[in-house]
């Protein structure tokens, strides 16, 4: 990596690293590069009792004309993967960071919203950051539920084929309540599970699924019963399938019936445009919060110990951080969760969590590589990606 320059700090970033004196006793070799005003590059060596760890952090004012967005790893399917300089290259932005957990397959696990709309639903009420109309951060673990009214005769109004936000939280019961949009069955087993154009495979129906095909206009064009042989399910962008462990799940709902569904966040996120999902939350309202089990993950999961580590944080209103922590390497042994925590609150950040780690953990700034992927390869294909631009009302390109 090469040797960066110290510029003369902003009065954030004094604040940031100044003020925090457990923090110097364990840190050294501050380097700091403005990149532009608004857009600052902090390297430093948190030194543990067991080794040191390499941190990379990009602090960004949106003040200043940023924003962020998610990325998928290949437009319009998220059945993919691709190395995070190859989606900033492509995405045309300044700066990213690896997002959400995903399969071998490359498909997002948990929170996933891009331009409003619902690609893949949260799962297991896991951390997630969304960013609103005005690109403020919001930290919460979120979850999603459609209302599923029945209509017995062709009445009501057309049901859209994705899934969009709503205008806020209903309060009123749901007829039947739908909680999963894009995930596989088996993150979602008791629950009825929204499949759109999105998911791009057959959905697995009879031989114990029950599913409904219902096309753009709400109208249930076909019913398969878990008793039925298997029958697998297409959707598209003209019909969506509703699917369920039980007969039972999906009601007295038949063939020719009208549908509508209409979607609601718990917490209301109506003003949202983005959201990204990881797990497991870490601080909140300035204190460590870091509770894996509350959030579904096990010892199976593969987040515990000591490894590469990828945050999003929030310092103030309009502020906030990417950072990194390199391990596994011989110079940066890497951070527990809990150790992640206690840096983030020992900086000044008051929202955070954790994104997918390990060999995923990457941050690219300008096209190059900032942080040291542990991967022997190199950068690790990924399924997401945050991607930063400036906005073209500041005298640069971006949406």
């Amino acid at each position: 990596m090469k040797k960066l320059f110290i510029y003369l700090l902003t009065i954030f970033s004094i604040q940031l690293f100044f003020t925090h004196s457990a923090v110097w006793a364990n840190i050294t070799d501050l380097e700091q590069e403005t990149i532009m005003p608004g857009l600052i590059h902090h390297r430093f060596i948190k030194n543990l009792n067991r080794g040191s760890v390499i941190i990379n952090i990009l602090e960004i004012d949106t003040r200043q004309g940023f924003m962020v967005k998610p990325a998928l790893a290949q437009p319009n399917t998220i059945w993919a993967k691709a190395t995070l300089p190859e989606i900033v290259a492509r995405e045309g932005a300044i700066a990213g960071i690896n997002a959400n957990y995903f399969t071998n397959r490359g498909m997002p696990i948990g929170s996933l919203a891009i331009d409003r709309e619902w690609i893949t639903g949260p799962y297991s009420r896991r951390a997630s950051v969304s960013i609103d109309k005005e690109g403020k951060l919001h930290f919460a673990r979120p979850s999603i539920s459609g209302s599923l009214t029945v209509y017995k005769s062709e009445l009501g109004n057309s049901n859209a084929l994705s899934a969009y936000f709503p205008a806020g939280k209903k309060n009123a019961d749901f007829n039947l309540k739908v909680d999963n949009i894009n995930q596989s069955e088996k993150l979602n087993s008791n629950g009825i599970s929204f499949f759109n154009h999105w998911w791009q495979e057959q959905v697995n129906c009879g031989n114990g699924r029950a599913c409904l095909l219902v096309d753009g206009g709400g109208i249930v064009r076909t019913r398969v019963n878990t008793y039925d042989s298997a029958n697998p399910i297409q959707p598209t962008r003209t019909d969506y399938v509703l699917s369920a462990s039980s007969d039972d799940k999906l009601g007295n709902i038949f063939r020719g019936d009208k549908l509508t569904l209409t979607w609601y966040s718990d917490p209301d996120w109506s003003n949202t445009v983005h959201v990204v999902g990881g797990g497991p939350y870490l601080i909140s309202r300035g204190e460590i919060v870091l509770n894996e089990k509350i959030e579904g993950f096990t010892s199976r999961s593969g987040i515990g110990g000591v490894a590469p580590r990828t945050a999003v944080g929030m310092t103030a209103p309009g502020r906030f951080i990417w950072l990194t922590a390199d391990g596994r390497q011989k110079d940066s042994v890497g951070l527990t969760l809990w150790e992640l925590s206690a840096l983030l609150k020992e900086i000044g950040v008051i929202e955070a969590i954790n994104l997918d780690g390990g060999g995923s953990t990457t941050l690219v700034l300008n096209n190059q590589i900032i942080n040291s992927p542990s991967d022997s390869g190199g950068a690790r294909k990924v399924s997401t990606a945050l991607v930063l631009y400036k906005r073209k009302s500041f005298g640069m390109g971006g949406p």
